[in-house]
């Protein structure tokens, strides 16, 4: 019998692997590189988090994944983030999302 903990592993490795083939499959290449490299730095940042964290962790993911499946449909990939989400985020995710920023505007085309 598997464990709850052997299935959410599963279940999450499983999301982790569903969301490189979306990039593979979707995203052009310097968008696929920036987001395979913070989809992996984000997954193996919360290796170890309590159960409430990845709850949230796998609902963002899933939502993240609902976004570039319609935004790929749509032909446009990107969206702003509204003021009022940004002011919620914490100083270490404010920093992460310059990094982002930073990041995705050295891959743009000159």
């Amino acid at each position: 019998r598997m464990s709850k903990v052997a299935f959410d592993r599963l279940a999450i490795l499983s999301l982790y692997r569903g969301i490189l083939k979306l990039h593979r499959r979707v995203l052009p290449q310097d968008m696929r590189d920036m987001g395979d490299k913070y989809c992996r730095a984000e997954f193996k940042a919360h290796k170890n988090a309590k159960v409430g964290q990845v709850k949230e962790f796998v609902r963002q993911w899933k939502e993240y994944v609902f976004t570039i499946e319609l935004q790929a449909r749509q032909g446009v990939f990107g969206k702003d983030m509204d003021d009022s989400k940004v002011q919620g985020l914490n100083e270490e995710q404010r920093d992460k999302l310059a990094e982002l920023k930073e990041e995705a505007y050295k891959s743009e085309p000159k």
